[in-house]
This record gives C-alpha cells, sequence and structure tokens, in this order.
C-alpha cells in the first residue's frame, strides 16, 4: 500500500510540474486565500454582514483530507487549505486544466474578452463559478465546489506568466539559472526545473515570505507573511476589495507586467516573439533546449524588480477575492 501511495504522489508531482497550471504554488494560493479571509472579517465588521460565516459552512461540505492532495497540509485555515483544490483537481477533470490561465501573446499589448481562450481560459472559468456561486437555487454542495474554483481561480489571474504566452507555454519552457543553481532536464518532454514560469511561481514569491515549507514552522511563516501583506499593503487592499469587479481588465494588468519584467530583465533578456506559434510540448520545436543553450539568469536585480511585483500582485488577489466574495454571497439571489 506504501508503495502504491508513493508511486501516486510520484505520478501526480509529475504531472503538475509539467503542466501549466501552478499559479504561485502552494505557499502563494494560501496567501491570497489568507489576506482575503482578513479583508473579509474586516468588511464583516465594518457592516455587520455575515460573509466569512457564509464561506466557512460551504466549505465545511468538502472533504479534509482530500484524495489526490499535492500540498503538504500545514493545517492552516480551510480557506487556504482549500486554495490549491482546483490544481488537484486537474488530474480528475482534465477538461479544466485550460481554466487556469488566459494565453495573451506576449506580443500583444492586451487581450479582449474571447480572444486567445480555445478550450476555456481563466477569466472565462471565473465568470461561470462566479454566476454559480451566487445563485441560491444552487446546490449547497455545487456552490461549494464554484467557491473552491473562484479561491484558486483569483489567484491565478493574478499571476503574470498565467496572462501571457511567448510560444512557450507561459514561461514553463524557459529553462533559468536561479540563485547559482543551474536548471535539469526531468523528462524527454523538454521540460526543465528550474524554469521561468516555475520560479515565479515558487521561488522567488517564498524567498520575498521567508518561507520554508518544509520547516515545522512554515504555516507561522506563511500566516506572518500573509498578515504582513495585509499591513503594509491595507490600502491596496481596502480600495481593491471595495472597487468594481473586472476580471478582463484585471488580467490584462497582470500581462503588462509579464510584458515588462519577467522576459526582458532576465540575462540575456527574451523579447516577444511576433508569430503567435504556441507549443503544447517544451521539446516541439526545441524550445527548451533552445532557451537553456543561451544560459537564461536570474540576477538579483532581476528578484528585486520581482519582489515588488510579487507582492503587489498578491495583495491585489486577496483583496479582490475578499472583493468577489462579499459581492456573490452578500447579494446572492435566485439566479442573479
Amino acid at each position: 500500500m506504501a508503495r502504491r501511495y508513493s508511486l501516486l504522489l510520484v505520478v501526480l508531482f509529475i504531472s503538475m510540474s509539467t503542466s501549466k497550471a501552478w499559479a504561485w504554488g502552494c505557499t502563494g494560493h494560501e496567501t491570497v486565500a489568507l489576506i482575503a479571509q482578513l479583508e473579509l472579517t474586516k468588511l464583516d465588521a465594518a457592516n455587520s454582514t455575515h460573509v466569512l460565516d457564509q464561506v466557512k459552512s460551504l466549505l465545511a461540505l468538502q472533504d479534509r483530507p482530500y484524495k489526490g492532495r499535492f500540498c503538504s497540509d500545514l493545517k492552516l485555515d480551510p480557506i487556504a487549505y482549500y486554495a490549491t483544490w482546483a490544481d488537484d483537481h486537474r488530474s480528475v477533470d482534465e477538461t479544466t486544466a485550460p481554466w487556469h490561465f488566459w494565453d495573451i501573446p506576449l506580443s500583444v499589448k492586451t487581450g479582449a474578452d474571447g480572444k486567445y481562450c480555445g478550450d476555456g481560459c481563466v477569466v472565462h472559468a471565473l465568470k461561470n463559478q462566479i454566476a454559480i456561486l451566487k445563485d441560491k437555487t444552487k446546490s449547497d454542495p455545487d456552490r461549494s465546489i464554484a467557491l473552491l474554483y473562484i479561491i484558486h481561480f483569483i489567484g491565478d489571474l493574478h499571476q503574470p506568466l498565467h496572462a501571457e504566452d511567448n510560444n512557450d507555454r507561459g514561461g514553463n519552457c524557459v529553462p533559468v539559472v536561479y540563485i547559482g543553481k543551474a536548471p535539469k532536464s526531468t523528462d524527454a518532454k523538454g521540460d526543465y526545473s528550474l524554469n521561468l514560469h516555475g520560479v515565479w511561481d515558487t521561488q522567488l514569491l517564498e524567498a520575498d515570505g521567508k518561507i520554508t515549507r518544509s520547516s515545522s514552522e512554515a504555516a507561522a511563516e506563511i500566516e506572518a507573511f500573509a498578515n504582513s501583506l495585509f499591513k503594509t499593503h491595507a490600502a491596496t487592499i481596502s480600495h481593491a476589495a471595495i472597487a468594481p469587479i473586472d476580471l478582463v481588465a484585471w488580467a490584462n494588468a497582470a500581462h503588462a507586467i509579464a510584458r515588462k519584467h519577467p522576459y526582458a530583465l532576465l540575462t540575456p533578456a527574451i523579447a516577444p516573439d511576433p508569430q503567435v506559434q504556441p507549443v503544447s510540448l517544451c521539446s516541439d520545436n526545441s524550445t527548451s533546449a533552445n532557451y537553456f543553450a543561451k544560459n537564461e539568469t536570474i540576477t538579483a536585480q532581476y528578484a528585486k524588480t520581482a519582489h515588488t511585483d510579487i507582492t503587489k500582485q498578491l495583495s491585489l488577489a486577496g483583496g479582490r477575492l475578499a472583493a468577489v466574495l462579499y459581492s456573490s454571497l452578500g447579494t446572492a439571489s435566485n439566479g442573479q
């Protein structure tokens, strides 16, 4: 039984690490959820509402622990625990994989609603799930699942490399040297660890938060990081929580960051490819091999700039998640 379980974890890890879906990784999604919870607590107190209670009631309908979980269970609050459920669920329902990103070409300034959406994209997925959450004619189990998707997808929407593609699977096909550590090939599909997308998902973020996920203090470190962002970015979060909800604009703002920093600040810099020719595997057109040969490097200055982008986007995501949940559950009505 232990051998079978270990094999399952290996297969799941390979599936996760070679697919384009991990926005912010485990820690980032948990952080966004915790920021949203802090903001909902404040909104409820100011308005004598009970939206957070509704969130907790819907989350309580889910099994904890659930089968197939990839992220280590750090015993965080349920809203953080379930923030990564949508990634795990892709192994159950593969049709949901495209829901995690919006492949606006890096060479394009902005994406219009409905373009580059193909089999689905994060903006449309969010619209659909928000509609379900708002609709009190839907069953509570259905609304609970919609809530899980929303908590996760708002995080995805704010990761710059989930709002672009440069014929490289959103940076997944760009091996990078990070803090002197060279990337290594992981399979025959052209995947590498480390890569640009993965470093933005996890390494840069956890360095910012001073978080070591394998540590016995990981939960406290993540909570401290969320609390720190909630305090230092208080004005940004509070404004985001009451501003109009505009999913397309939020995604395009993340796309603008992708155009400005993640590729351009690499050494050597990578320019937007004017030809839109998405690849399915990183081995296609020798994409990752060609980038590996260029020795793409993330410098200390790069990491400093990324810190500003990442902390801002996590904070905005937390505030906007609170806005979406407060609007959806505070005004839920029949089919509206």
